[in-house]
């Protein structure tokens, strides 16, 4: 299989494509060469980064508030959209007898992956590399970070942000752009907001995390 494309959106070249392939190998296909070690090294990596940068950020506010940031920032949802974004469900390798689980046993793959991958760049390239790759990749979600926020998702924040300022709900205009992408327009306040996925779900999710991020950057 050609990683080249995932290489790019990832912003990492593997010096060892192999560590790639192996997180992106689940145990359905082999019990005894998989991801699972990568992933339990890349959830770990990634809450530290994710830790160190809530702690440096907001280095006045008390462990509770940082450590439902930090929950917010990786929970399960949050990873299945980034695994989603990169489109890990076309590369990782499966058994023929998971074509029928559950969307929650598939979601939790893609999570599983994502985290593998994470440890994966972390061995290939070290802890500095990987802190950067990793907040890129968050890059949408740490801007829309505030401490008054109630940390539930980006479409719930920004209903509920506009609510109490008794502005107009957001209306999410869909396009399927026929691609296998879908994009998604927000007009907020006559400055229209745009973002792709490759769900509506995701475009969903991305277009309100900008308008956030906008919001945030004019009360500073």
């Amino acid at each position: 299989m050609n990683y080249d494309e995932l290489q790019y959106q990832l912003g990492h070249k593997f010096k060892n494509i192999e560590l790639l392939e192996l997180a992106l190998t689940h145990k359905s296909f082999s019990s005894s060469n998989n991801n699972e070690r990568l992933e339990f090294l890349g959830d770990s990596i990634l809450n530290s980064i994710i830790s160190q940068y809530l702690f440096n950020r907001f280095n006045n506010e008390k462990e509770g508030l940082l450590t439902r940031m930090r929950s917010y920032l990786v929970k399960a949802e949050t990873l299945v959209i980034k695994a989603e974004e990169f489109a890990l469900g076309d590369y990782i390798k499966l058994s023929k007898g998971t074509a029928n689980l559950s969307k929650d046993r598939k979601n939790s793959i893609l999570e599983d992956a994502f985290e593998a991958i994470i440890g994966a760049i972390f061995i290939d390239a070290g802890w500095e590399h990987v802190n950067e790759i990793t907040l890129k990749i968050f890059n949408k979600n740490l801007l829309a970070l505030s401490t008054d926020m109630t940390f539930k998702d980006a479409k719930t924040e920004l209903q509920e942000l506009l609510q109490s300022k008794k502005y107009e709900l957001p209306k999410y205009l869909i396009e399927d752009t026929g691609d296998g992408c879908f994009s998604c327009n927000i007009d907020y306040q006559g400055t229209l907001f745009k973002s792709t996925g490759p769900s509506k779900r995701i475009a969903e999710t991305n277009v309100a995390m900008k308008v956030l991020a906008h919001i945030k950057e004019l009360n500073e």
